[in-house]
């Protein structure tokens, strides 16, 4: 009797036992059922308690899903209470056609936030987002990322980098802060257009722009401008300067009020200066002597990053310095409706006044004083 009921107790004993322990390697999966993810896959389970609280571990080929969102990583800490989960090794989520990564991502399931650091990356069609971290919620799309920023456009080849930036879809764009950097390379030129500022808003729908704020500067090729704040207008190759916008090509300095590039074809064409428009450059590097040309506006228009014709209109005014293979010729000066000067060889070919027109040529071995009114 008492050896019977010594092995009925030992054997209740082991039936309770093996049964704690079942349920105990269950609860991660029971876990997941009373949260909002669903435990699809786990190699290991197991549980623990940390400074009073309780954490589920699972281990190897990690899997679980919500909603539409799939999580695939080799270890998951789940804390209870935190409604969090810690994602580490080869941590990737799936949502429909988007793809994240990184080295640590930190769930909260209840709101759907992904805390992702360490190479972070992120595809979606068209785009993709590097950076060392980012704030995710996948119920919103809203992103916040710091820390070597870049984003690339592959629709339109342009990249971007900052030091932080966030993406808020339903205004369409990402605005990038901090030592930003945006380029477009065009596979067919050897030219790159680089625009720089502190401050930037990347538009994607419903057109392709850039609004560029805070000491913006801008080079492509030969070309480089200078402003407060720019709009590139992607799709359209049109770049509009704003706030005291000023111009370098070849040797010609070009400003105004408000100053347009257009880069049809990624080619640059034409310089637009509209309000107080001003093109100078210098006659000789020895002599100092300065071309100038002024209007309300000047169209400059380009050919192999060259100034090929310069257009004044509205009260123009020019003083050129002539010259034919090198040699001095004299000064041109000139006040008329519009004013045209056509280059040839970096030289001055000829100039064309048109509407109430005035002007004085001085010769090479002029001696007197030229007039200051040009």
């Amino acid at each position: 009797m008492c050896l019977y009921s010594l092995k009925t107790k030992s054997s209740g004993f082991q039936k309770i036992h093996k049964t704690a322990l079942f349920l105990w390697l269950l609860l991660p999966a029971v876990l997941f059922a009373q949260s909002r993810a669903q435990l699809i896959h786990a190699d290991i389970s197991r549980g623990q308690e940390v400074n009073g609280e309780q954490l589920f571990i699972l281990e190897g080929d990690v899997h679980f899903v919500q909603d539409t969102v799939s999580i695939f990583c080799d270890r998951a800490d789940h804390y209870r209470s935190q409604n969090k989960i810690i994602l580490t090794g080869n941590v990737k989520i799936y949502r429909g056609q988007e793809l994240l990564k990184a080295d640590l991502v930190t769930y909260y399931d209840h709101s759907k936030l992904a805390i992702s650091e360490g190479n972070v990356y992120v595809e979606r069609p068209g785009q993709e987002i590097y950076t060392d971290y980012l704030r995710y919620f996948y119920e919103t799309d809203q992103a916040y990322a710091k820390n070597n920023v870049k984003l690339i456009d592959r629709k339109s080849g342009a990249t971007v980098l900052a030091e932080e930036g966030e993406y808020l879809p339903q205004e369409f764009r990402s605005r990038v802060r901090k030592n930003v950097h945006f380029w477009q390379s065009d596979s067919s030129s050897s030219d790159t257009l680089h625009i720089y500022s502190q401050e930037m808003d990347y538009f994607f729908a419903p057109e392709r722009k850039t609004l560029a704020r805070d000491s913006v500067r801008i080079i492509r090729g030969g070309l480089e401008a200078e402003c407060d704040s720019a709009v590139y207008l992607v799709d359209k190759e049109r770049v509009f300067l704003e706030i005291n916008p000023r111009a370098r090509q070849e040797g010609s300095n070009l400003s105004g009020t408000q100053m347009e590039l257009d880069l049809t074809g990624q080619i640059l064409r034409k310089i637009l200066v509209r309000g107080n428009a001003v093109a100078t450059s210098l006659d000789d590097s020895l002599s100092r002597n300065e071309n100038r040309l002024t209007g309300q506006g000047i169209d400059a228009f380009i050919v192999e990053r060259k100034i090929d014709q310069l257009w004044a209109f509205e009260n123009a005014r020019s003083k050129y310095y002539l010259k034919d293979d090198g040699r001095p010729q004299g000064v041109n000066t000139a006040s008329a409706d519009t004013i045209r000067i056509f280059f040839q060889a970096g030289e001055v070919d000829r100039i064309t006044v048109i509407g109430g027109s005035q002007g004085i040529y001085y010769p090479a071995n002029y001696q007197g004083k030229i007039s200051s009114e040009y």
